[in-house]
């Protein structure tokens, strides 16, 4: 793929992915503030979609179909630079949608007894995570880019399933203790 191609189909799929985000929080918000939606109830709709998406996921296998066209032209494209290591991600990503459903699931659970709706989360709060998922999701994604796009032959991304998993473990450690840290900081107080 040229250049010219390779960089405006990414900036097209930064840009939609941003903008699916900003539509989900949004509609999520304006939920919460006139619905008065309750913490239980969002970790179980929560669940319900990622446990859809993954049963999606592995029904489609190798299929690189997709609703939004950019996702569709995106899927060809890393296919075909990742090989093997494309199915592999598919997989993993499958199998972590089954795992983050079953916790969003336990989550519902857990806060079957919280009475406190969503909404009274201070703003300040709810704006550093809204504001840290937008930066971790565009920060991963230009690495993402970067590594698949400027690689020349397949060899150079083997293990890049492996890489990319331990590259999102830690990163997902460190907003663990950041989000920690900002709420011990300015929430409990």
């Amino acid at each position: 793929m040229e250049q010219v191609a390779l960089k405006k189909m990414r900036t097209n799929q930064l840009v939609t992915c941003n903008l699916i985000a900003g539509i989900m929080i949004v509609t999520f918000s304006i939920f919460f503030q006139f619905l008065h939606i309750q913490l239980t109830h969002l970790f179980f709709c929560l669940g319900i979609v990622m446990l859809f998406q993954s049963i999606l996921g592995f029904f489609k296998r190798k299929s690189t179909k997709s609703i939004i066209p950019i996702f569709e032209q995106v899927a060809i494209y890393e296919k075909e630079k990742l090989g093997k290591e494309w199915e592999k991600e598919q997989r993993t990503e499958n199998i972590s949608r089954v795992v983050l459903s079953g916790l969003m699931f336990f989550q519902s659970f857990s806060f079957r007894d919280v009475t406190n709706p969503f909404f009274e989360i201070q703003p300040a709060f709810l704006f550093f995570l809204v504001a840290m998922f937008l930066v971790i999701m565009n920060v991963s994604m230009l690495f993402r880019f970067r590594k698949i796009d400027r690689s020349t032959e397949e060899h150079e991304l083997k293990g890049y399933t492996k890489e990319s998993n331990m590259m999102g473990l830690v990163l997902g450690l460190l907003s663990a203790i950041i989000l920690f840290g900002f709420i011990i900081i300015f929430v409990l107080p």
